[in-house]
């Protein structure tokens, strides 16, 4: 959407803001300004302090630390729904075949359908604690927890062999 998103940071739940690129020199708002030239929008809070928010589609999406899960329209900052997840969260969600996977300290990735509505569409227990933000590559989702790397995949056989872990 040719905007520059800028989040996270200590403390937990700062604003989140989205800058147009070209800018130089001092960019900041003048009094009783919500936005500028430069700054598209930007939230009051709800920045996550370490995972990274995806953008898929017209949607930016954000999984804070302490189990929060946001969305908001990508272009305009509006927030379209907030949900909290029954965990907390290091790793950043990836988005993929319209879903968005959101991997979880406690062990779980929560697969959420991609959209401007809520809804949860699976929980997928790995084990362990998931630090590490998945990747997705030709199809296939990379998740690592503490001990292992799973490749997951429609229809992919379980690997075996030595050194398979």
């Amino acid at each position: 959407h040719d905007l520059i998103f800028i989040t996270g940071g200590y403390p937990a739940g700062r604003p989140m803001y989205a800058f147009r690129p070209g800018a130089s020199g001092d960019i900041s708002l003048k009094a009783g300004e919500e936005t500028n030239a430069f700054l598209a929008w930007k939230t009051a809070k709800g920045s996550p302090y370490t995972p990274t928010p995806v953008v898929y589609g017209d949607l930016l999406y954000a999984a804070a630390d302490n189990g929060v899960f946001s969305a908001y329209d990508a272009k305009t900052g509006a927030l379209l729904y907030q949900e909290r997840l029954p965990s907390s969260f290091s790793a950043s969600p990836v988005a993929a075949d319209g879903k968005i996977y959101v991997p979880s300290e406690d062990g779980d990735v929560y697969v959420v359908k991609a959209g401007p509505k809520f809804e949860l569409l699976s929980t997928n227990p790995m084990g362990e604690a998931l630090m590490a933000t998945p990747a997705v590559s030709d199809g296939t989702l990379f998740v690592r927890s503490q001990s292992y790397l799973y490749a997951i995949r429609e229809g992919a056989r379980a690997a075996t062999g030595k050194g398979a872990k």
